[in-house]
């Protein structure tokens, strides 16, 4: 009985550290060109960082910043929109529980930093 537990433990903490191990998010913008870019499900949280950096860069960003990360699986969204000036602002939310959610914290972000006619660019289940 104490073999068969002492299992269950075990696989159940297996199963755990592998489904954490692919929650890993982030997106990076760039205030000076509107650039951004962002990524999900990758097996390492400096994976991840690194790929939306790179994403951002490859998309003309020229000083990417780091907008939101997360270790939590869920789901994920970007809402784009521009201010008053025209130039573009970003707005995310990472590791909701649900679609509807996350979609609406990107929005009230986007339009926190200013955001006219905001939109939802790209939603995502990141698991």
């Amino acid at each position: 009985m104490k073999k068969t537990f002492f299992s269950f433990c075990l696989l159940l903490l297996i199963f755990i550290i592998c489904g954490k191990s692919y929650s890993q998010s982030a997106v990076y913008f760039c205030t000076e060109t509107g650039a951004f870019g962002y990524a999900y499900g990758y097996g390492s949280y400096d994976k991840a960082m690194s790929e939306a950096y790179d994403a951002c860069v490859s998309y003309g960003g020229t000083k990417p910043q780091l907008v939101t990360s997360t270790y939590n699986k869920g789901y994920g969204a970007i809402a784009l929109g521009n201010d008053e000036n025209g130039n573009r602002v970003i707005g995310a939310a990472l590791g909701f529980s649900t679609q509807e959610l996350a979609e609406s914290e990107a929005m009230k972000n986007c339009r926190k930093y200013g955001g006219l006619d905001v939109y939802i660019h790209d939603s995502f289940y990141d698991y």
